[in-house]
């Protein structure tokens, strides 16, 4: 779950973290109200689930309540990537020319099987460019899941980044926002940029943190911040049937039972020249109901031309999985080609179904490769 930059920073300051002051505001009155409040230049944000609002004219600098007034105009309505501009976080500005602007940030490390810590003395920058252009500008340093981020640690890495100012106290940050990362169940937290002002004194002009949707269960007081707006219609759908579902770009669906199986024809899809739409796991032990769900949803995405069933059963029966087809197909729900493989549990039971009910719509093969395939050929007719 992506939070706003406000959003982000409400939580980081619960750990100590030190963050500029600012309200959120809807309207262009209420931001001048709020420059008018703190009495100094504001800065004006979109506030918007993607990065590079920067760029897309969402962040703008505001010398008086007049012109934060005139730039909330602008900003608020705004498209960028797709989404529209409701609301805007209005801040302090800070004298940038005063101090210092680095990078830091945390991520879930798969290589490592841990959080990894990365700090940067070139803040403000898209750090994603600047791992392919001068990765070696990267510090990074593994986090143990046990003790968390160690304050030596922290001053090492901000050492060996080349960071000035108070070390002890952006060494503080770093261990501030490790905590946080790892008590809120963080995919990513990062802070760009981290500012170190006149004083050395480090402050959170930005914040962007994603949360484990895996692990929302255990954070029911954050579910308030999220956006159903900001989500695709068919994941919302899918979270409501309990469906893991991701929206994908492509035109075959894609159906299985467990992440790895869903993955592997994710693989398959691409490999016979056709993309798919989306991964969708149903889970294991799927009955009937949840299969005909499952197709239910993948049926509604317009960009779905054919769709690939890979079903291997251990506690899945195979029956059931051709009973929830079939149960789409006499309900009219079913009208795109389906092609599938379903072993395992039940297997020629499953084959008997299919068999009786003799739709050229559903075809089943021996192996998820020929599946595919057929899938792929359906999608690109």
């Amino acid at each position: 779950m992506k939070l706003h930059e406000y959003q982000g920073k409400e939580l980081l300051r619960r750990f100590g973290v030190n963050v500029q002051d600012g309200k959120i505001a809807y309207t262009p009155d209420e931001v001048r109200g709020i420059a008018q409040e703190f009495g100094q230049a504001v800065v004006v944000k979109a506030q918007v689930h993607v990065g590079g609002r920067g760029k897309a004219g969402g962040v703008k600098f505001s010398t008086t309540p007049d012109k934060a007034y005139e730039n909330a105009q602008k900003i608020l309505g705004m498209d960028i990537k797709g989404l529209t501009v409701k609301k805007v976080l209005v801040t302090k500005a800070v004298d940038i020319d005063k101090g210092v602007e680095y990078y830091v940030g945390l991520i879930v490390d798969r290589n490592v099987q841990s959080y990894t810590l990365m700090a940067c003395a070139e803040g403000g920058m898209e750090i994603e460019e600047l791992a392919v252009e001068r990765p070696e500008a990267i510090i990074r340093h593994r986090i143990d899941p046990i003790t968390g981020l160690r304050p030596f640690e922290a001053r090492a890495v901000a050492l060996k980044a080349g960071f000035k100012g108070n070390l002890n106290k952006i060494a503080t940050m770093m261990v501030q926002l490790s905590k946080a990362c790892l008590e809120l169940d963080c995919n990513l937290a990062e802070i760009n940029p981290l500012f170190v002002d006149e004083n050395g004194d480090p402050i959170a002009l930005d914040a962007k943190v994603d949360l484990d949707d895996n692990a929302l269960y255990r954070h029911q007081d954050l579910m308030h911040f999220r956006e159903l707006e900001a989500e695709h219609p068919l994941e919302i759908e899918a979270s409501n049937y309990g469906f893991a579902y991701v929206k994908l770009d492509g035109n075959v669906g894609v159906l299985g039972n467990g992440a790895g199986i869903v993955m592997t024809s994710l693989d398959v899809v691409n490999r016979a020249g056709a993309k798919p739409a989306n991964f969708l796991d149903i889970g294991g032990g799927a009955k009937a109901e949840i299969v005909f769900n499952a197709i239910k949803l993948v049926s509604k995405d317009s960009d779905v031309k054919a769709i690939f069933i890979n079903i291997f059963g251990g506690i899945t029966r195979a029956d059931e999985v051709a009973k929830g087809v079939i149960q789409a197909l006499h309900e009219g729900i079913l009208t795109k080609p389906v092609r599938m493989r379903i072993a395992g549990t039940a297997e020629e039971e499953a084959k008997a179904l299919l068999a009786e009910v003799n739709s050229p719509l559903i075809q089943m093969y021996a192996t998820m490769f020929e599946a595919a395939d057929a899938a792929a050929l359906e999608a690109n007719k």
